[in-house]
């Protein structure tokens, strides 16, 4: 019978707490036998398995006396010897294994003719062998020992088979126990959740029900819930609960529906902050667009470039060039198709600039195969690689640095290799990179870095491109760009 000053959780609780006791209790149980079963298994296992060893190590121990008796040393005895305490080691852990106790003296019998045969093979090691005829009547006397031992392997494997028996006899006994506790737990189980489904169905399944057939009435006021408010804890407060939701549901009401009427003129005022707040940002943008007028940059360095040439600063002048140079290719093709040549002249500007910039401590290479077809591709390219090989790879090297830019055609490919002599990656760091699509998180202006590049290059060609980046630390880093001409259709 339920007890009716309880709740419901402090009965579920103390139902699960018996379960729980029971089912560690059957689990022990199981435990503790299955581990005798295991030990039992195990027993049998281990006396045929070191009768066997025995027998066998009775033979190495005959054979290394012939050994000693033809070479006789000091290694040859030891051996000799050390089959002997392996031969007693055997019958020790057999004896250690039977069930049946009354064979143990039996096994130490074994034992003794083991050492009557040890007794008798140090006769023979200490006899004369100019000696022919005592010779070898001791060593007869020792065959006949050794025979004599190992006509028992029958009688003992006789021995061991009985104590298998027994040991059977052991296990069956302990799985019929494992058997009787498995079938106790399980009808346990089935009238445990019999009396829960039970208990469940008096405690929450009725009461429910008859608050579900009183929800409906609650919006009239014709409802009755003082036959299930007694029931237990719980049901007690879900029907205090039901009869306030009864009485301010329709202040409820009211109070969702201005919730609402409020929140659709604020969403309406939140749309016309945001396009504001749009039209603003267009306007700031244009703003900014404006505030640098390429032409006035252009003609201002061509002014500065003029300059410096009339008052003989080669140099000078020659530097604002490429720089005016480099400028306009990235302002004229930002957003734009360029092409492989315009794209290796940019280089060669920027590689003037940055000689001038580092002097003797980096050097630039240019190795450019003449003829090469000028195949359309995404601007601002190599610049970014060999800014990348500048400012990361040798961003620690004082001298006889350098950064090598290869451009080439094998077959239908253009080879394209930017590498330098820096620092390099770590294996481990150079799988990440590959791993994250070439994404470096420690480069914060991501347009220059290595993944726009292999981003634009990918969108641009397709399956048509390949990147292979390789790099060994302290040994430089190289990068090879090989775009298909044929898959393109450049050919």
């Amino acid at each position: 019978m339920w007890n009716r000053s309880k709740s419901f959780r402090s009965k579920i609780m103390n139902y699960n707490l018996m379960l729980i006791v029971v089912m560690v209790l059957v689990c022990t149980t199981y435990v503790l036998i299955n581990d005798r079963t295991i030990k039992k298994f195990n027993s049998t296992y281990t006396t045929y398995n070191e009768l066997n060893q025995f027998y066998d190590n009775l033979k190495n121990l005959n054979d290394a006396l012939q050994v000693y008796l033809y070479s006789p040393d000091d290694q040859n005895y030891k051996d000799f010897h050390r089959y002997r305490t392996v031969l007693q080691g055997n019958v020790e852990k057999v004896k250690a294994s039977l069930k049946n106790q009354d064979h143990v003296w039996r096994f130490e019998l074994l034992n003794n003719m083991v050492d009557g045969y040890m007794a008798q093979a140090e006769l023979v090691i200490a006899s004369d062998l100019q000696q022919e005829k005592e010779f070898s009547a001791k060593y007869q006397e020792l065959l006949y020992e050794y025979d004599l031992i190992n006509k028992t392997a029958s009688e003992y494997y006789g021995l061991a088979t009985q104590d298998m028996q027994l040991q059977k006899a052991a296990v069956n006994s302990n799985q019929k126990t494992m058997q009787l506790v498995s079938l106790f737990f399980i009808l346990y189980l089935i009238v445990w959740m019999i009396y829960f489904s039970i208990s469940t169905i008096k405690s929450i399944t009725d009461p429910l029900e008859k608050v579900i057939n009183n929800m409906n009435r609650i919006k009239k006021g014709a409802y009755d819930l003082t036959q299930i408010s007694n029931t237990n804890k719980e049901m007690n407060v879900l029907c205090l609960a039901l009869e306030d939701m009864a009485d301010s549901i329709e202040k409820n009401i009211q109070y969702e529906n201005e919730k609402a009427r409020l929140e659709r003129r604020v969403l309406e005022q939140q749309n016309d902050n945001l396009r504001k707040d749009e039209l603003l940002a267009q306007s700031e943008l244009r703003i900014l667009q404006n505030q640098i007028n390429p032409h006035f940059l252009f003609n201002t360095l061509n002014m500065i470039y003029k300059k410096a040439y009339s008052e003989g600063a080669y140099e000078t002048s020659e530097l604002m060039e490429k720089t005016s140079q480099l400028l306009r290719y990235g302002l004229d093709n930002a957003s734009k198709i360029s092409s492989l040549k315009k794209e290796i002249k940019a280089i060669y500007n920027y590689n003037y600039i940055q000689e001038k910039r580092y002097g003797d401590r980096i050097r630039f290479l240019m190795d450019i195969e003449e003829d090469l077809p000028d195949i359309p591709m995404p601007s601002m390219v190599l610049q970014p690689l060999v800014e990348n090989a500048v400012s990361h790879g040798l961003q620690d090297i004082i001298e006889d640095g350098e950064v090598v830019i290869e451009v080439s055609r094998l077959n239908d490919e253009i080879m394209i290799s930017v590498s330098d002599n820096g620092t390099g990656m770590p294996a481990d760091e150079l799988e990440k990179l590959i791993l994250n699509d070439f994404r470096m998180s420690s480069d914060e202006r991501s347009h220059l870095g290595l993944y726009n590049v292999t981003r634009r290059l990918k969108a641009f060609y397709g399956d048509g491109v390949r990147i292979i980046v390789n790099s060994l630390e302290e040994c430089g880093f190289e990068i090879n760009i090989q775009i298909d001409l044929k898959e393109n259709g450049y050919v």
